[in-house]
């Protein structure tokens, strides 16, 4: 009589077990719904945000106007010829890289604090550009200057070369025509890379004056 009372007792837990509702799985068609909808609230969000991000807007303006300043700058400081081009290149004064990136870290400083752990991270990564910039960018066009001087020199050389006797034309023929191979594949090298120590410095200042003029307004 207790056995069967025992399975009878096992049987209703078992009973209940399978029929309570509790124990259900939740449909999963409902999630990528729900993940759709929660990025486009986000992403929309986000949009708005762009617009009050401090960081991003003085990295930008300090850029810009670093960048369109070149070309009055380069007539000012460098004598050379009105040239707008000079806004799409790299190289020149100020220093881009150096005010957008000291833009950046003053805006974190300002906003977090200058014991934040994200301002030392711009800060180490500002320090790296600069010195690269001042660096093995600025080696990188003196190169390029040296090694365009060579190549404009070269047929000159050939050309007097040949003009000596007439028997040292055919063992210069194969030379004139490297030459004509050289100029079609290889164009000349953009010298303007690097800046010098005091354009790195001069958009550093930049970027930390452009940085507190848009903390200040905003």
């Amino acid at each position: 009589m207790l056995k069967q009372c025992f399975v009878s007792h096992n049987a209703n837990a078992l009973y209940f077990s399978i029929s309570n509702p509790k124990f259900n799985l939740p449909s999963s068609s409902k999630k990528p719904t729900r993940l759709t909808s929660g990025v486009l609230n986000v992403g929309l969000q986000d949009i708005g945000e762009v617009i009050h991000n401090k960081v991003l807007i003085a990295a930008g303006v300090s850029g810009a106007i670093g960048q369109l300043s070149k070309p009055f700058t380069s007539v000012v400081f460098y004598g050379k010829k009105l040239d707008f081009r000079a806004a799409f290149q790299a190289g020149g004064f100020p220093s881009t890289h150096s005010s957008s990136v000291v833009a950046a870290a003053t805006a974190i400083a300002f906003e977090r604090g200058f014991a934040d752990s994200i301002f030392g991270l711009t800060v180490v990564y500002a320090a790296l550009i600069m010195y690269d910039a001042q660096g093995v960018r600025r080696e990188v066009g003196k190169h390029a200057k040296l090694l365009n001087r060579l190549t404009a020199k070269y047929p000159e050389r050939v050309e007097e070369m040949s003009l000596l006797k007439g028997n040292q034309v055919k063992p210069l023929k194969p030379l004139q025509s490297d030459k004509i191979i050289s100029e079609e594949v290889y164009p000349p090298l953009k010298e303007s890379i690097g800046h010098t120590e005091v354009e790195v410095i001069a958009g550093a200042l930049f970027g930390f004056l452009v940085s507190f003029g848009v903390y200040s307004l905003m």
